[in-house]
Parts: C-alpha cells; structure tokens; sequence
C-alpha cells in the first residue's frame, strides 16, 4: 500500500494547478526533490511565482489607448524593465547589463511579493520584449532572448531561437554557491550571486543572453536551491493575439448609421503590404476581390481612431505598423459584420522569411479555421489551430 504524505498531497494539488495554468511540466519536477521547511513554504512560494506571471502577462495587454505617439509607441507584448534598486519600481530603461533585477512588484500592481523564504522574486526580461527602448519589430515571429535549460526536463534554447520572453525565480533560502560565495553572510546586498545559484557551468546570477548560456532550473541540493519560472515566447504571443484583437475590434466597431462601407482586402500575394516600415501612396491597396486578405491602407479603416492613425501604414504613428501587424491579421468585410483573423505563431512546417512563403495562407492560417468560418479559395495548414478570430458586427 502507498501512503502519501500531507507534504506530498500538496504537491499534487500543485502539479493539477499548474497543469491548468500550462507550467506542469517545466516545474513539478525540481519540485518534488525540493527541501522546503514546509507545505505552507511551498504554498507561498508557487502562489507568488504564479502572481507573478499574471502580473507580467496583464501588464503586456494594457489597453494602448487613442493617444497619437511617435515611433517608440507602446505595444502588445511590452514587459516592464526589471527593479534594480530594490524599492519595488521598474528601472525606465534596461540596457544589456541591466536586464536581471528584482520584480518590480509596484510597478506591476502587486503586493510586497516574496516567496516561501520570506524573499523578494528576481526576474529577467528579454531584449525584444522590454518596454524601453524598445527593438522593432515586436510580433508573433519573435522568440524571447533567454535560455532555460533543465536536467531531465524541458530545455528553452535562446541560441536556436526558442528563448522564453522572461524568467521569474523564487532565490529560497542563502546557501554556499558551487563557487564558494556565501550568499548573505554579512548583510543582504542587491547583487544577484547574494540570492541566486549555480549549477554546472551555469550561474542563475551571471545569464548571458541569446546564447544557451542562460538560466537552469534544477532539482535542489545543498548548493542549489532556486525555483525558476519561465515565461515561454508561446505562451506571451496567446497575450499578445487577444490584444491585437481587442485592439482592431475598437477600430472597426461602428457608432455611426448607416456605417460607411469599408473598403475590400489588400491582396495576400500583395508583397507591398509586408513589413515594418512605412507604407507609401498606391501600396498595399485594395484588390479586385471579396475574399480573405490583409488590412488595406484606406483612410476608411480609421473608425473611432482616426485620430491614431492606426492603420494608415505610417510607421511614425502607431504601434499596429512600427511592429509589422500587418503581415499577421487577415481580413474581410461582409455585409453586416467584419471578419478579422490573427493568425498564431509559426507552426511546425510553416515559413515566414520570405514574401513568396509571406503569401501563402498556409504559412499562417490552419485549416480548422477556414472550416469553421466557411471560407472559400484559401489553402490552410492542416494542424491545430493556433489562430484568433472576431467576427465584429457592424
């Protein structure tokens, strides 16, 4: 007969809550083996590295607002700069030495967040998803810039191109590193070897970035005790999708009667209309057809934001063109509705690099989607769906 423990019941309950949240398998592993002095240590620990993530991931759909901006607007996807002081606010810029801090927990809305130790999170932000200054362009082709590796568990390989967007770690109590550093032995400092650990050749307080050289998540020993938590690029563009499209829908949705009729898609075999640089007069312009296409450059697309210019193909005024959005929604008018599609993340077999593969629906759009809306012409991939759908009336 087996008998499991208080300890061991609350792992399992743990494991079902990160089964749902999509985490299970990056985390229950280290977990298992961890000394924690505690259910309770456990309990508070996962709590705030899942508060944590919530918070980053709702801080990326802030809603962006009728503000005119100029090239550095905010965007779908932003993260905010790690705390580097430890008084709980986000540094304004992160420059490549300065992309490992604290959570900044005021910043993000938080309470004075700490893990089961009594110790404030760490967290690293990714190059291409910081909020200042920000890289263009920002969409659902770019991979976070961290590397997570695992023994016996799931690797996160930024030097291939499958880095996650953020790290959050819980540092657990002060222990002896593998190099013989004492954390905290005299007085807690803001240096990151005071709190974070190492194993093997790779040192949770010294990450290099892009390179496969990056965090490690591992089960505990005397030396090693940190509780990683990585924010995976897939999990970031889910976010970022819903946001583009809460974002179109306030563009298209219609306060006037009768609402002007819009204009009929941009061609997909159209190579004018790709990219993040400003779209000149006579490009990307409606076709002679009614079927699924891109968003055309037409002043009649503004709506309620007229104002932002959101899709008027001006890099200089809106984050919808400064980030190459358009590439990655699909539309197409009807008579009493408008269909808008963000398509997902590359899947595997699926190719973006070039405008020829760029005109292919396939390289974007599953078929599961095309059924389901009853479209007709459009060639999909044939594998689960990733894409987001609005059907917007009008």
């Amino acid at each position: 007969m087996i008998v499991c423990s208080h300890f061991q019941r609350g792992i399992a309950i743990w494991a079902l809550l990160l089964l749902l949240s999509g985490m299970a398998g990056m985390l229950v592993y280290p977990l298992v083996g961890h000394e924690f002095s505690s259910q309770a240590s456990l309990h508070k620990t996962m709590t705030a590295l899942a508060k944590a993530e919530q918070a980053l991931l709702a801080y990326a759909q802030q809603p962006l607002g009728t503000t005119p901006c100029e090239l550095n607007c905010p965007r779908p996807g932003d993260l905010p700069c790690p705390d580097r002081n430890n008084d709980g606010i986000a540094e304004t810029s992160c420059s490549n030495s300065a992309r490992l801090g604290r959570l900044p927990w005021k910043t993000l809305g938080l309470g004075d967040l700490r893990d089961g130790s009594g110790e404030r999170l760490w967290y690293a932000v990714s190059e291409r998803y910081k909020n200042n200054k920000r890289l263009l362009p920002l969409n659902l082709d770019t991979q976070g810039s961290w590397s997570v590796m695992a023994n016996n568990g799931p690797t996160w390989d930024a030097s291939v191109g499958n880095g996650v967007v953020a790290v959050v770690i819980a540092p657990m109590q002060p222990l002896l590193r593998q190099d013989g550093w004492q954390q905290r032995r005299l007085q807690p400092d803001d240096g990151a070897k005071e709190y974070l650990d190492i194993e093997g050749t790779l040192d949770n307080a010294n990450p290099t970035e892009y390179s496969d050289h990056g965090f490690v998540m591992s089960p505990p020993t005397t030396q090693f005790n940190d509780v990683v938590w990585p924010i995976s690029a897939s999990r970031m563009h889910q976010v970022m999708q819903k946001q583009v499209l809460s974002e179109l829908k306030r563009a298209f949705t219609c306060k006037s009667r009768p609402c002007p009729p819009l204009p009929v898609p941009a061609s997909i075999s159209d190579a004018s209309c790709l990219g993040a640089q400003s779209l000149q007069a006579g490009q990307c312009m409606s076709a002679q057809t009614t079927t699924l296409g891109r968003l055309p450059v037409d002043s009649d697309l503004h709506g309620p934001l007229a104002n932002q210019a959101m899709l008027d193909g001006q890099a200089m005024h809106h984050w919808f063109q400064q980030n190459g959005w358009r590439e990655q929604v699909f539309y197409l008018p009807r008579s009493s509705q408008v269909l808008l599609i963000v398509s997902g993340e590359m899947l595997p077999g699926q190719l973006r690099q070039t405008a020829t593969q760029k005109s292919e629906y396939a390289n974007f759009i599953e078929m599961s989607t095309v059924a389901l809306l009853g479209l007709t012409g459009v060639t999909a991939w044939a594998a689960p769906s990733n894409d987001q759908l609005e059907q917007i009336a009008r």
